[in-house]
């Protein structure tokens, strides 16, 4: 994402001291990658909630069953929560970026 963002952000201050908008095909190829972006941030979202809900159940198993295995479980949800949290922010601000750059893209 992070290339397709710097190609993108490149693309514009090339044709911003320019009069030539870019093509249907070009704004059409912005658009897909966009689409494919928002797919990839809405199964993150997903695994992300799947965590989210592991986590929070494995606590109240824990208050249940307070036992090592259970807590050690439960540490391995959070775990992976953390890094699936900000995978996820970096994934919505990026497409956030994209959505701008596509504006700005097609009022040139």
């Amino acid at each position: 994402m992070l290339k397709k963002l710097r190609d993108y952000e490149q693309i514009l201050a090339a044709m911003a001291g320019e009069d030539r908008p870019l093509t249907p095909e070009q704004l059409l190829s912005v658009r897909t990658h966009i689409a494919f972006f928002q797919h990839e941030r809405l199964v993150h979202e997903l695994v992300m909630i799947l965590f989210a809900i592991l986590s929070v159940g494995g606590i109240f198993f824990f208050a249940a069953i307070p036992q090592i295995p259970v807590f050690c479980l439960d540490l391995l949800f959070f775990a992976l929560l953390i890094p699936y949290v900000k995978h996820y922010y970096g994934l919505e601000n990026g497409v956030q970026r994209l959505y701008d750059l596509y504006d700005r893209l097609e009022k040139l």
